[in-house]
């Protein structure tokens, strides 16, 4: 920069016009162009191009704009020389390299011919040969890449040929075969006309036959409908039976909120043995409570899966669990409360406050739904912070156990929900188990506390 342009930065000197470059050599140079426009001082920039300066990157790349920026660097020795700073100042190494006209060192070590023309026009007449380098270096990629094009067409069109090629061969030969097969065809047609005159023969015979095997067709039938009519009658039998049968299990569920195990496997006893006798009597798809059923429900409940490298009561199998459709997760109250990792040296009430909360924690981390039941609703001291959220809390009759409870709704479960009892209990760990729960021990859930 020269003392003059030091000494008023909006004085334009006129220097060296920029080449002419293919646009894509000249682009990164332009770019530090734009870059240099919207960091420099209002006071520094030359007057056309002031108004431009806090434009967005996206509107600065408009053509009318670029060409303003490129007449501005061929009049503007001061704005050009800013540039070459911000360029040279970028680009150091590459800079070094070019002034000891090691370009073509550059090139081979692969650097862009972009980056070069930009970091020799920054040079000025110290790059001219880094430039005209990387003009050539450019044209030489293109030329390349353009002879890889038809390279690769060539091998299109040849490959095409020998498909062709391929192609004609093989309707020659279906021509061929369509010819023996045509031949074939006429002597299967002379052997089938031969075989059609002795099944004409034979199909008179076979008239007289289906004759007889009509009348001792319609005397099965009519056996069958008194079979039928029997079967009918046990069906109704049965279907009052299971009617009386539910009627009494919804008002025992209305009266005391609970399920009798008894109850309950009775009901599904008898539903069972009515679609087994609908199925005998060819009825499954008439109306009534068999036939309005969506779909089949399993007869048995199937424990979940356990993870693979893990045990039933690893906290990790129990989170996995609690993420299943549907799921229904029966907590032991005090069994959980009482484990030595749980909270065995707290007040009761406590007890349950801390469990109540993992739990609705947990039921909404997981999307489960879990119940907690306790022992004991009428024991002292009654519970007066059980808080809010998608946990059901349970606390049984006197007389009547939580073990009891949490088999009843085992029980009481459709066999296609799964459920998940958490207990240290060994007796109704395999009362549970039997009716196809899955069961992990109280550990499995405290271990869930203090996970994220």
């Amino acid at each position: 920069m020269n003392r003059d342009a030091a000494a008023d930065p909006t004085a334009q000197a006129p220097g060296d016009p920029l080449p002419g470059l293919p646009e894509e050599l000249l682009a990164g140079y332009l770019d530090a162009a734009l870059d240099t426009l919207r960091a420099a001082d209002p006071g520094d920039l030359p007057g056309a191009l002031r108004q431009y300066r806090t434009w967005t990157p996206r509107r600065l790349r408009h053509p009318r704009v670029l060409g303003l920026v490129r007449r501005t660097l061929d009049l503007d020795r001061s704005f050009r020389d800013a540039v070459d700073k911000r360029v040279l100042d970028e680009e150091d190494t590459l800079a070094r390299l070019l002034r000891s006209g090691r370009h073509a060192e550059a090139l081979a070590s692969g650097e862009a011919p972009e980056m070069v023309a930009r970091v020799g026009l920054a040079l000025g007449a110290d790059g001219a040969a880094a430039v005209n380098a990387a003009v050539e270096a450019a044209a030489t990629s293109q030329a390349q890449a353009e002879a890889a094009a038809v390279r690769s067409a060539l091998a299109g069109a040849e490959s095409e040929l020998d498909a062709a090629r391929a192609r004609a061969d093989a309707e020659a030969a279906a021509t061929r075969a369509a010819r023996e097969e045509l031949r074939a065809a006429r002597e299967e047609l002379r052997r089938v006309e031969r075989e059609r005159r002795a099944l004409a023969d034979r199909a008179s015979g076979l008239e007289r036959e289906l004759a007889r095997s009509e009348a001792a067709l319609r005397a099965a039938r009519s056996e069958a409908a008194a079979e039928q009519r029997r079967l009918g009658g046990r069906v109704a039998e049965l279907q009052a039976r299971l009617a009386e049968a539910q009627r009494k299990y919804r008002a025992l569920r209305r009266s005391t909120g609970q399920v009798d195990p008894v109850v309950a496997e009775a009901v599904g006893a008898l539903e069972r043995d009515l679609g087994a006798l609908r199925r005998a009597a060819g009825l499954a798809g008439e109306g009534g409570p068999a036939a309005a059923a969506p779909a089949r429900r399993p007869e048995r409940r199937e424990p979940l899966a356990v993870p693979g490298g893990r045990g039933a009561d690893d906290a990790e199998t129990l989170a996995a669990w609690m993420t299943a459709d549907g799921v229904l997760v029966l907590v032991d109250g005090y069994n959980v409360t009482k484990h030595p990792l749980g909270f065995p040296e707290r007040s009761l009430e406590d007890q349950r406050t801390l469990l109540l909360d993992l739990c609705r924690r947990l039921a909404r981390r997981f999307g489960a739904a879990v119940t907690v039941v306790f022992d004991g609703g009428t024991v002292e001291p009654i519970p007066t912070r059980l808080p809010l959220g998608p946990v059901e809390v349970v606390f049984t009759d006197a007389g009547r156990t939580a073990d009891d409870e949490i088999v009843a709704r085992t029980n009481a479960t459709p066999p296609e929900r799964p459920v998940v009892v958490v207990s240290s209990d060994n007796e109704l760990r395999e009362r549970v188990g039997a009716l196809g729960a899955s069961v992990t021990r109280s550990p499995a859930l405290l271990g869930l506390a203090g996970a994220r």
